[in-house]
């Protein structure tokens, strides 16, 4: 039960934000709030849950693609990034008080998961080259995730510029 909370917590929080609520939580897993309190104190744990999990699996992710064949890899280690950048956009974030330790972690994740994606690229690729490319990807998903469009032309593009 504490794995489907999450994981319905993840598409809540895709979808509204880190204001979404326990009730409807709670109701998407015809489930008491009760049950979830069972399981994660307040919000704020079930945030960093959240975040943990995620980052956990999409890192997973991201160093099993880096390590069986990097280059023809790229496509989908840059589709985890953009991903990733969906999961720390401003929007997420809100006035509670939990955002800036949950913020700061998931930021932090996100630059852990962009070292792993970096290790795709070619042995070649300076500390500078590699600072520029991350603004250009940076500021392609920042886009992208405020446009809301499908990211696999602009992904496929960077790969090819990659």
């Amino acid at each position: 039960m504490k794995e489907k909370i999450i994981q319905a917590s993840i598409e809540s929080l895709r979808q509204e934000g880190l204001k979404f609520s326990i009730d409807t939580l709670a109701d998407k897993l015809s489930i008491s709030k009760k049950t979830i309190y069972k399981y994660f104190p307040d919000k704020e744990t079930l945030a960093l849950a959240l975040y943990e999990t995620y980052y956990a699996y999409v890192k997973e992710q991201a160093k099993m693609l880096v390590i069986s064949n990097p280059a023809s890899s790229r496509f989908e280690l840059l589709h985890l990034y953009f991903d990733s950048k969906t999961m720390i956009r401003k929007d997420i974030f809100n006035k509670y008080k939990l955002n800036k330790t949950i913020c700061s972690y998931a930021t932090e994740q996100n630059d852990a998961l962009w070292e792993i994606v970096t290790a795709s690229f070619d042995g070649q690729t300076s500390e500078a080259d590699r600072k520029t490319l991350r603004i250009i990807v940076d500021g392609s998903f920042e886009k992208l995730c405020n446009a809301r469009l499908d990211p696999n032309a602009v992904i496929e593009r960077l790969v090819q510029l990659l």
